[in-house]
């Protein structure tokens, strides 16, 4: 069995294509690709060359390879993976199923982040027993336990030990992940846990909150201005228009004008008016180009500047304390470290041989000094800039799924990322519905594009300038 990923106008498939021959006339078959099942991505098969290949649906859905990449399971995330593995056992049961199809491999399993649930690939003829692969996908989920937190750990490995049993138990399983709890554990977190005031203490004073949609509404205000002004320009453009058509109507009924046909007037005088319109559309449009560019180039300016003026003022910060301060009045004692906000260990003892050794360390100049790649918006004033200073970036509109939230309806919940290494910036499209495009191009499913500076980036509708 090998996959291949596949992306039309609005949709992503993963596509498996089996070994063996398959029976499309099975119960089997004919269940999977009726879409019966609700925790098995629905499902098409399409023939090619005698051999079969399913097409699963994964729009807005990210694999468990994928979204674990960097992330530390805690305990409501052992619950959601192996409750729906719990789930999809029950439900292939209930429909009669072979349990056996069913594929635990982490990179065909799906997550919908919002709605918290798993699906899952069922291929028939998939040669390993479901025992097996439950096995493999607890051992590929142990390294991946957040060890931070006991209660996980301690789940992680009992579902490790009743992997190693003969056959799955499902009773057993579901005992471990939704009873089987340490109480020890629970009763530390209770203990530590602040004393929580009375609800009426947690209310906040009344104080006049900023309120973003002020902003939006002065927005949509100019926009109306501007909108207003085209529409000027439109409606002198049909006047233009009107007036000549009534001028020469005008003239051929009073006779100034017998040899030319009516007919032909009114057609001149649409032709005026069509030109007129276009005219003042094309105008309109330029103007706005131009506005939208000089907006984004001022913007750009002005978070350089104020990036430049935090470095300055840090720096001239540093000169001060050097300047005021001798390198042996800072251990003299706590105190003198904490005053300027720095650390008990700020300065060793050791640091100061080397600096009587070799020289006071130069500060570098705000030139050298260069801050994390970002994606500035290519509208102005509409979205926030993305500092990319993550090792790996997830972009979306789901606020508790992504680092970097774009509040657009045409964005998806979980739709790009953007990896970060040594070679440079990756980016990769997350199965978003409206996809993410690069220059122009849109990006293909599972591909991983190297950013270079001054990239365009197109998430849906959100447009960004990669800066590096």
């Amino acid at each position: 069995m090998y996959a291949e990923y596949k992306r039309d106008m609005s949709h992503n498939y993963l596509i498996l294509h089996g070994e063996n021959p398959v029976d499309t006339s099975s119960y089997q078959v004919r269940m999977l690709t009726g879409n019966a099942v609700p925790s098995i991505l629905k499902c098409r098969i399409q023939g090619l060359d005698g051999n079969f290949l399913f097409y699963y649906d994964i729009t807005s859905r990210q694999s468990l390879a994928s979204f674990y990449e960097q992330k530390k399971l805690q305990v409501s995330d052992i619950r959601l993976i192996f409750g729906g593995v719990v789930k999809i056992m029950e439900e292939m049961m209930e429909f009669l199923l072979n349990p056996d199809q069913l594929l635990l491999s982490p990179e065909y399993m799906y997550l919908d982040v919002e709605k918290q649930k798993m699906y899952f690939c069922c291929l028939p003829g998939e040669p390993k027993t479901i025992s097996e692969q439950f096995r493999e996908m607890t051992e590929y989920f142990l390294p991946k336990l957040d060890h931070e937190e006991a209660s996980a750990v301690t789940m992680g490995y009992g579902i490790y030990r009743k992997a190693l049993e003969n056959g799955i138990c499902l009773e057993m399983i579901k005992e471990i992940i939704y009873r089987n709890v340490p109480e020890i554990s629970e009763r530390r977190d209770e203990e530590t846990k602040p004393v929580e005031a009375p609800p009426e203490c947690l209310v906040l004073p009344e104080e006049k909150v900023p309120d973003p949609g002020e902003k939006k509404a002065e927005k949509k205000e100019k926009n109306k201005r501007k909108t207003i002004d085209g529409r000027l320009l439109w409606i002198g453009g049909c006047a233009l228009g009107v007036f000549l058509l009534l001028g020469v109507a005008v003239a051929c009924y009073l006779g100034y004008l017998p040899e030319v046909p009516i007919e032909a007037v009114l057609l001149a005088a649409i032709v005026l008016l069509g030109i007129g319109a276009l005219g003042s559309w094309l105008s309109k449009k330029n103007q706005k180009k131009k506005n939208e560019t000089l907006e984004w180039r001022q913007k750009v300016k002005k978070e350089i500047a104020g990036k430049s003026e935090k470095l300055e003022n840090f720096q001239s910060s540093c000169k001060n304390v050097n300047q005021d301060t001798k390198p042996h009045e800072y251990h003299k004692s706590e105190s003198s470290d904490e005053s300027f906000g720095f650390g008990k260990n700020f300065y060793t003892g050791s640091e100061k041989r080397e600096e009587e050794n070799y020289g006071e360390t130069m500060l570098l100049s705000s030139g050298s000094v260069k801050g994390p790649a970002s994606l500035v918006s290519r509208e102005p004033g509409e979205l926030a800039t993305i500092f990319l200073e993550q090792d790996l970036t997830v972009i979306g509109k789901l606020e508790n799924a992504a680092d970097a939230v774009i509040p657009r309806a045409t964005v998806s919940r979980v739709h790009a990322r953007i990896r970060k290494e040594e070679e440079g910036y990756f980016l990769a499209d997350l199965n978003s519905r409206n996809g993410t495009s690069v220059n122009g191009r849109l990006l293909r499913a599972n591909e991983e594009y190297q950013l270079q500076d001054e990239d365009e980036v197109d998430f849906a509708e959100a447009r960004y300038v990669f800066i590096k």
